[in-house]
């Protein structure tokens, strides 16, 4: 029997947060360790869907407001703050008796504060992973008295991640820290470490690559992989956009679109200009591996894998989302690749900036630097040494 138990807080949007903690828990042996996942949204439903529903609890959700064009809202946020901080007290109050039902010897939360303060709060030593230690205003806010409330909201956060054992930073250290502009300023240095990238690192055999290649008739010219991550209510535009734009990336380039519904079919759908559309991939690492070009959200995950794989990426960053729009300035202003913020998103410069990455041999020197930088630090193996000695 497990004679040591880790509880894992999962922040709920998106799945780059709960696919590195499963890379993180295939680790920590199952006759040494006992796990227990607590999550909501996609994470919840990608825990469900990969086998782990029987370890998951679904915690009360707390997200963000999308509006209808699918960005982040924050017409809605911000008069719905006390209902947000209600929420809040519901999710704190739902770890309290999840913690002490486990009674773990370890508490993990990846970027959850409730999570923090019900451990610390009842004597748990706490683990902190995070890529941001404060909350960005969004860009129409952040004027000098918007950036005023900005800077004591990350003061206040610092102090609360403070409280943990230790911070993992998942990230790289300056001057490649892609999310420094959600970093600075924190008062957390004493306890925090940066730990590099923590998407999962795939040995892939060339007969996989092969096979994926051929399965899906992809002949010799590039193949651009467009991945579709995040909220399902903020995916339509940006579908829609590069749907209408295959007959131009197809006269090119060989195309891949995966929208990222994690309950979605795994079967590809070819598309009448010869591209492919997949509600869920499967075969993801082969076509990162394949690929000439990424076309993707900002995430921060998402960034790791480009830099680790060196690959040249067209970043649309969510609409009105503050972490991936800096997470995707940085991207553009280290020379990695290129930036399209959603509004000014059309046809002709999705194109263009394609055809550029492709053809544009700068950016794989650029990578190819910031990449070896990156190996020196192998996130998740080093998140699961820390984990280890702590538990």
């Amino acid at each position: 029997m497990a004679s040591r138990k880790i509880y894992f807080a999962v922040f709920g949007s998106g799945i780059g947060h709960v696919t590195r903690i499963l890379e993180i828990a295939k680790l920590l042996p199952s006759d040494e360790f006992e796990l227990r996942y607590s999550s909501s949204g996609q994470s919840f439903s990608f825990l469900r869907a990969k086998g782990f529903g029987a370890s998951s609890l679904k915690c009360p959700p707390l997200d963000v407001e999308w509006a209808s064009g699918g960005g982040f809202s924050s017409h809605k946020v911000l008069p719905g703050f006390p209902f947000m901080f209600n929420n809040f007290l519901k999710q704190l109050a739902f770890e309290r008796n999840a913690i002490r039902a486990f009674d773990p010897t370890l508490v993990v939360s990846d970027s959850r504060l409730s999570p923090l303060l019900a451990g610390y709060s009842m004597g748990y030593p706490v683990i902190t992973m995070l890529n941001q230690f404060k909350i960005l205003f969004p860009p129409r806010f952040r004027r000098r008295m918007g950036r005023f409330y900005e800077r004591i909201a990350g003061d206040a956060l610092g102090l609360m991640w403070s409280l943990s054992e230790k911070v993992l930073v998942t990230d790289l250290p300056p001057p490649y820290t892609i999310g420094e502009e959600n970093l600075a300023g924190s008062e957390v240095s004493s306890i925090a470490e940066f730990v590099g990238f923590t998407a999962p690192i795939v040995e892939m055999s060339p007969e996989r690559v092969r096979r994926a290649k051929e399965n899906l008739g992809l002949d010799n010219r590039p193949l651009v992989f467009c991945q579709i991550s995040g909220p399902d209510e903020t995916k339509a535009r940006l579908a829609d956009t590069l749907l209408k734009s295959a007959d131009l990336i197809t006269r090119n380039h060989n195309l891949v679109i995966s929208m990222g519904y994690a309950e979605g079919s795994p079967e590809p759908r070819r598309l009448s200009n010869g591209g492919w559309l997949f509600d869920w991939c499967p075969i993801k690492d082969e076509l990162f591996e394949l690929s000439t070009v990424i076309v993707a959200r900002a995430g921060h995950s998402t960034i790791g894998q480009c830099i680790d794989h060196v690959k040249p990426a067209v970043l649309i960053p969510i609409h009105n989302h503050p972490e991936q729009i800096s997470n995707a300035e940085k991207f553009e202003k280290l020379g990695l690749g290129a930036m399209i913020r959603s509004e000014q998103l059309t046809l002709q410069n999705l194109t263009e900036s394609i055809e550029k990455c492709a053809t544009d041999s700068a950016y794989i020197q650029r990578l190819e630097v910031v990449s070896a930088v990156s190996k020196k630090y192998r996130g998740v193996e080093r998140c699961a040494q820390i984990i280890r000695g702590m538990a």
